[in-house]
């Protein structure tokens, strides 16, 4: 009998988001009200309610839930390995572009709508490199400042991730991670003045 009721607020909160994204994609956020979301997903405000006491509070749980699995994406590859090779292609990488691939239209959603998407997901990045995984690093001109690296190399993933999102998604996962890959593989020779 529970595990009936857990199905039947599940498929009513997945409709709500479906709903959701299928309205930020035609109006803007401020537009959209509760009961645009419940009648869309053909549901009643009073069943909105019943899970979420407001908007913020919808679209809170909805970017919670897009970050949780976005990072328990990003960890899938150290399942059974504590070390992972990262040559050619860091498998980490795979995982976070398959993972905002399947989820684009949610991402889209949340990028264009909340405020704080970009922060939330850099803090993630940030929390992930910093206490689940070590990022081995080598330099030959000087020692490096971890701290520093982290967020150089989390901001210019981020950079083109959300580049990606701007252009709602125009490249697959897989021509972002070879792109990824020859841009971090990349050295800037010289400065020309055009």
């Amino acid at each position: 009998m529970e595990i009936r009721i857990d199905r039947r607020v599940k498929k009513t909160k997945l409709s709500l988001i479906n709903a959701y994204i299928d309205l930020i994609e035609e109006y803007s956020e401020d537009e959209i009200t509760v009961t645009m979301i419940a009648q869309y997903a053909d549901l009643n405000r009073a069943t909105f309610y019943a899970h979420y006491s407001n908007k913020e509070e919808f679209l809170e749980e909805a970017l919670c839930d897009v970050l949780e699995g976005l990072r328990e994406a990003i960890l899938i590859p150290f399942k059974n390995n504590n070390t992972i090779n990262i040559k050619p292609l860091p498998p980490t990488t795979v995982q976070i572009f398959d993972y905002i691939e399947k989820n684009k239209r949610m991402f889209y959603a949340l990028y264009t709508s909340r405020s704080d998407f970009k922060k939330r997901i850099e803090e993630l990045f940030y929390d992930i490199f910093s206490k689940d995984i070590f990022i081995e690093v080598k330099s030959t001109v000087s020692k490096i400042d971890y701290d520093m690296f982290l967020h150089y190399q989390s901001n210019a993933t981020l950079g083109l991730i959300f580049y990606w999102i701007q252009g709602k998604f125009q490249y697959s996962a897989k021509f972002m991670m070879e792109q990824l890959t020859v841009l971090s593989n990349t050295q800037v020779v010289d400065l020309k003045k055009i």
